[in-house]
Formats: C-alpha cells, structure tokens, sequence
C-alpha cells in the first residue's frame, strides 16, 4: 500500500470514506501509525510533544442512566464507590498535585445530568480552581442546556460529552437517553463559543465501520479534542457478562493501536487525546500509541486506577518526546 498518496490526501482535506476503509482493511498497523505520526508533524509541528491531562470522579455511582460499559449504573452490581459530590478543598487539594504534571484538569460528575444544587457548587469550585492554580479546567456533567452552556462559557471552562459509539450503534449500548441528546448538547455548546471535548469507547461489540462513523460525526461536529477510551471491563456490568458468554469479542490490542492510528488520519487538526482502558488493552505496547496521540489522560479514570504518573512519564521520555 502506497502510504504516501493517502498522507497527501489527509493534508489536502480530500480523504474520502473510502479511503479510510481502504486503510482499515489494506493497511498494516505500523504504516497507519506511521502515517499518523507524520499527519501530526504536519498539523502540530512537534508531534513529540504530548499533552496530559487528569480527572476527578467528583460524584461517584448511582446513575439511572443504562449504559452496558458503566460499573456506576444502578443497572449493575459492581463494587465501585458511591459518594456524592466532592467537597471543593478536596478537588481543589487533588488538582493542584496534578498541576505539577498536567496541563489540563477535568471534574466530573456520574449521571444523566447535574442537578441546579451541585452545578452550583461545581461553579464555585471551577472560579476556585482558575483563581489558585494555572490549569486549564474541563467539566463533564452529563446532557446540558442551554442556560448551564451559558454560564460554563462565562467561567471558560472546555466541556466534555462522549458519544461512546457510532449513532447505529448506540442503542446495543445504552437505551435510557438517546445519541440526539448528546449531539444536540455539543452543537448547543459549539453555537456559543464553548470548547469541546468528545469520543468514545472502542470494544463495546462495534464493527470497525462503526468507529469511523463515530470519528466521522466527531469531525462533523467540530469537537476541539477527541477522548479515546478502551474498553476495560468490569465485573458485574452487562457488556463484562456479554464477553463472558462470547457474545462480544475484546478488541485485540493491534487492533486498538490501528484504531487510534485511523483516528489521527480522520482527525488530523484536532487534539487525540488516549484515555482510559491504554494500559488494561495495549500493556507493553502502550508507546507505540505516542506515534499517533497528541495527549494522555494520566493519573486514574473514574473507576479503575491508572498508571503510576512516573511510570507515564518515563515511558514519553524514553520514546524522545516530551510533556
């Protein structure tokens, strides 16, 4: 396959969905991240430079929301945490031990939506967070008005909202809210001028069509930054039993790495950002992801523990790039 004439293509703006699934099926993996790496040099300059970023699981558990992957629905049985909203010293105490490593930091939130109660408090604690420490704040907080939208643009804050999977797809996934709502939340907040941050999950059960519509519509939709997540399974929620009974098949970790390669090429102008599940699914191979990635969330995800930050680090300083 003639790597060169799809890079040339990417650069123009003329790749075509044939084309990405000419990639997919013809590519081999190293050529894809390698096109990756080299669609990144050109639209980011440094493409050894990787961004990191951090979360807080500000409320924990309880969600009425369905969702198969979610170890914090009501739906399922797991033994994560429930707790409500965080005190704000608390988030506060945690992200400024983060600033030390990241530049940006996000809060959030379990459930459907944020009640008017704790989207309060979440507002004091952003003005808090922009007052004593330099980061740059995301909050994810669930399906969003209008008026919400308004006031989290006033604080200048970058909001958050996966689509999780193409919108085929979506209903094998959660049936308790619909794809239209979180489309009509990120174009509302695109409309007035809010930063956005959006992606999905690879290794629900989708096909691989299914993810290139997923970062088709993410580029439709003019996200800022696109969250890559791989699927860690837990026990007790629905999708870890549809594994255990073979009706869904893990996503092998190559086939992850090529995943995250095409969505550099589909994407090539927006930030990549690799998010939970790189070191439960890619393990060893983890660094071969920097090749296509322009961030990694680092520290833990919302209910499973990530790697040591020093660990991260030494794996982008031993690749040659920076953070």
């Amino acid at each position: 396959m003639d790597i060169t004439k799809y890079y040339e293509r990417v650069i123009r703006g003329k790749i075509s969905f044939k084309d990405i699934l000419d990639l997919w099926n013809e590519g081999d993996t190293y050529d894809l991240l390698y096109l990756a790496y080299s669609v990144k040099r050109y639209y980011r300059g440094n493409p050894r430079k990787i961004d990191l970023c951090s979360i807080v699981n500000a409320r924990s558990g309880r969600c009425p929301e369905n969702c198969i992957f979610c170890s914090q629905s009501i739906y399922h049985n797991t033994s994560v945490k429930t707790y409500g909203l965080k005190p704000k010293e608390e988030i506060l105490k945690y992200a400024k031990y983060m600033e030390n490593y990241c530049s940006r930091f996000s809060i959030v939130v379990s459930g459907r939506s944020i009640e008017d109660r704790d989207f309060e408090r979440i507002v004091d604690t952003v003005r808090e967070l922009k007052e004593r420490t330099k980061l740059n704040i995301c909050v994810s907080l669930g399906i969003l008005e209008r008026d919400k939208l308004k006031e989290l643009k006033e604080l200048g804050v970058r909001i958050h909202n996966n689509l999780e999977t193409s919108q085929e797809y979506f209903e094998q996934v959660c049936t308790t809210h619909s794809y239209e709502e979180k489309i009509r939340t990120i174009r509302y907040a695109k409309k007035l001028g809010l930063e956005v941050c959006s992606g999905g999950i690879f290794g629900l059960g989708e096909s691989y069509i299914d993810r290139i519509k997923m970062l088709k519509e993410l580029k439709d939709l003019n996200v800022d930054s696109v969250a890559l997540n791989i699927l860690h399974p837990i026990r007790g929620t629905k999708i870890y039993t549809l594994i255990e009974k073979g009706a869904i098949k893990e996503i092998t970790p190559e086939e992850a790495l090529k995943s995250i390669a095409l969505s550099k090429i589909i994407l090539p102008d927006r930030e990549i950002r690799l998010c939970g599940g790189r070191l439960y699914k890619l393990r060893d191979l983890q660094c071969l992801s920097l090749l296509a990635v322009d961030g990694l969330m680092v520290g833990n995800y919302l209910t499973t523990q990530g790697r040591s930050l020093e660990d991260d680090i030494r794996m982008i300083r031993d690749m040659g790039f920076t953070c």
